[in-house]
């Protein structure tokens, strides 16, 4: 087993379950997406963006309508295309070599990217990221801090004449310029990442033996058209029972995860957030080494990362160190810092990228005053 990817993996996933108490803590209500923006908006940007652009975006991006817009889907058979996001498609990969780094921020804290990716397409294209965290680790105190980026951000790119969602630059020019784009855009001096598909996580929940977790009668009828056989080990069995601590196999699992039609983007979060714990749950109950090593093992071809050996190593060492409770967390945009709503035909979150470059820095920094 490749050493750097078993450190990998065990960075990605702590992190990932470090992530299931923050998102619960951090996830947005429904009236913050109706706050205003305060002060000095850059909507004039927002609001030009090419019809063309905007027309590509609305097809390629069905997952970021409003929450409370789409109505239930209706029972029968669906063309597999009404199950999937439809893909955001790049015309011309675009490479990346500069990250476009912030100068001269404080040199004490480490920043790195987390990303996670639902990519279910059969391609070696790079998926959206829906799950974007700024990882901060102070080495010197063994610190660390967690900031979530909304996918739906509305953000310029390198290499791109019109503007799109934050989720979406990693289809155009991977983690690199997925990198450059919050660098750019939220003032930071990110150049590491670590990027994981979530799609591995159905062999892991098998592994494991399955999962237990609640699930309502129309997130069951949901769960069973959204199927798909990411497993072998969980075959294509739909779910007969709802309830609490219903058992769900991997696929099952993944397929509850995915469930958006019913109600909206931030319950289908909820609901990840409910799989991870659960994930989570089991993995702390196992003590056996055979499951671990199994666990390890299911996960490492979805993992990729540009830390070296000793990079990984010394993240390792500091996340022994690490008081996981006291993990502090940021969302961004902050509330009252942004507008959302439909634009030109595509939903977007649109920042004062000022203000919350501010936050950002305070946050991780501290504040002058």
């Amino acid at each position: 087993m490749n050493l750097k990817k078993f450190l990998a993996l065990v960075l990605a996933m702590a992190m990932a379950l470090c992530a299931v108490s923050f998102a619960e803590s951090a996830a947005p209500s429904d009236e913050a997406l109706d706050l205003p923006v305060v002060n000095d908006v850059m909507m004039s940007d927002a609001t030009d963006a090419p019809a063309e652009d905007a027309a590509e975006t609305a097809a390629a991006e069905a997952t970021a309508e409003p929450a409370g817009t789409e109505a239930p889907a209706e029972e029968g058979d669906l063309d597999l295309s009404e199950l999937l996001d439809e893909e955001v498609l790049a015309d011309e990969f675009i490479t990346v070599e500069d990250y476009a780094e912030t100068e001269n921020l404080p040199d004490d804290w480490w920043n790195i990217l987390l990303l996670g990716t639902d990519n279910r397409y059969e391609s070696n294209t790079y998926g959206r990221t829906d799950s974007m965290i700024i990882l901060s680790v102070n080495l010197a105190t063994h610190e660390a801090k967690l900031t979530s980026l909304m996918r739906d951000t509305w953000v310029s790119m390198y290499g791109r004449s019109s503007k799109a969602k934050l989720n979406a630059a990693c289809v155009y020019g991977g983690p690199e310029l997925t990198m450059r784009t919050i660098n750019e855009n939220f003032g930071m001096n990110i150049s590491d990442y670590a990027l994981i598909n979530i799609t591995g996580l159905a062999d892991v929940i098998d592994v494991l033996g399955g999962i237990d977790i609640d699930v309502t009668e129309e997130e069951r009828v949901a769960l069973n058209r959204g199927l798909f056989d990411l497993s072998s080990q969980s075959g294509m069995e739909e779910l007969e029972e709802s309830g609490e601590n219903v058992h769900l196999n991997g696929n099952q699992a993944v397929a509850f995860a995915r469930i958006r039609r019913i109600d909206s983007d931030y319950q289908r979060t909820e609901r990840q957030r409910n799989v991870l714990t659960a994930i989570a749950t089991k993995l702390q109950e196992s003590n056996d080494a055979v499951t671990i090593i199994g666990v390890v093992t299911s996960l490492l071809p979805y993992v990729e990362t540009n830390l070296d050996l000793s990079e990984l190593m010394t993240l390792a060492y500091v996340g022994l160190q690490l008081d996981m409770s006291s993990i502090e967390q940021l969302r961004l945009p902050a509330d009252g810092t942004f507008d959302s709503g439909t634009y030109d035909g595509v939903w977007s979150i649109r920042p004062n990228f000022s203000e919350n470059q501010q936050i950002l820095y305070d946050f991780i920094y501290g504040s002058d005053e």
